[in-house]
């Protein structure tokens, strides 16, 4: 990251977007400390804003700089690469005690005066395993073994997905 600079208020913040955009918040706790990082994808710079303080960098170095926000825990900061899943199965005894971090992405695209369609996305990770979260409508979870990489893989496709949703969104308004 490069220039920190005072915040401006992104889609995140409470009260109307700017302009059209996908942003990203990244919750990390790790060490019984919780980070929360804003960032907003605007043109070939964004920024990420913590603790009221902005830093730019390149778009194109999203994921690096998801990655140096995540401790450096077992799978969690792999590149992406594309793998499937290992075969779903029941975490082990011992496995809260065994859990170092934890981190939740939300992937949003702001239209106008309203923020569009959120992602949220839920990982925990041991010492050697990276684990999706899914919470459900009928407020069950499924705990599921991810293959390494799997955060970089999904934060590119909700992205992705996003930039197409608000792509699409300005030629409708269009």
């Amino acid at each position: 990251m490069t220039s920190a600079q005072p915040h401006e208020p992104g889609p995140l913040d409470a009260g109307r977007p700017r302009r059209p955009t996908v942003a990203l918040r990244v919750a990390v706790t790790h060490a019984e400390t919780t980070r929360r990082v804003d960032i907003e994808l605007a043109g070939a710079q964004s920024v990420a804003v913590e603790d009221g303080v902005s830093t730019s960098f390149p778009t194109d170095q999203l994921w690096p700089t998801i990655r140096e926000l995540l401790p450096p825990v077992g799978p969690l900061r792999e590149d992406p690469q594309g793998r499937p899943a290992p075969e779903p199965r029941e975490p082990g005894p011992g496995f809260v005690q065994a859990c170092e971090a934890s981190v939740v992405i939300a992937t949003v695209v702001g239209e106008g005066d309203r923020l569009g369609s959120v992602v949220v996305r839920s990982w925990l990770t041991t010492a050697d395993e990276l684990w999706s979260v899914e919470q459900h409508g009928d407020g069950s979870t499924t705990i599921r073994p991810q293959a390494p990489g799997a955060v970089a893989d999904l934060v590119i496709w909700d992205v992705t997905g996003a930039m197409e949703a608000l792509v699409r969104a300005l030629e409708d308004a269009s």
